[in-house]
């Protein structure tokens, strides 16, 4: 059971990891290569098929939502860095 914690904690991190670091499409290489990587392990650890897909689509979706997270947190810091910029060069129209 730990197996599928340790997994469901990757995919969070990386998710939210890619969404502040780089483009989107690299969630798409990422998820493929998470799913590989959950198969793998969860094979090893001798998971049978039902469990072991349960697994996967959990954390394929933990994985997304922590990237939609990500997303959203960086564009609002954006949006805030670009306002403070603004008011700091007195560009703002009343």
């Amino acid at each position: 059971m730990s197996t599928a914690f340790i997994l469901l904690a990757l995919s969070a991190a990386t998710g939210f990891t890619i969404a502040t670091s780089f483009a989107w499409f690299a969630i798409l290489i990422s998820s493929a290569a998470l799913g590989a990587l959950s198969a793998a392990v969860l094979h090893l650890a001798e998971f049978d098929a039902l469990s072991g897909i349960a697994i996967i689509f959990a954390c394929l979706t933990v994985h997304q939502l922590a990237y939609g997270i990500g997303v959203a947190l960086a564009r609002s810091s954006q949006e805030a860095e670009k306002s403070r910029t603004r008011v700091g060069n007195k560009r703002v129209t009343k």
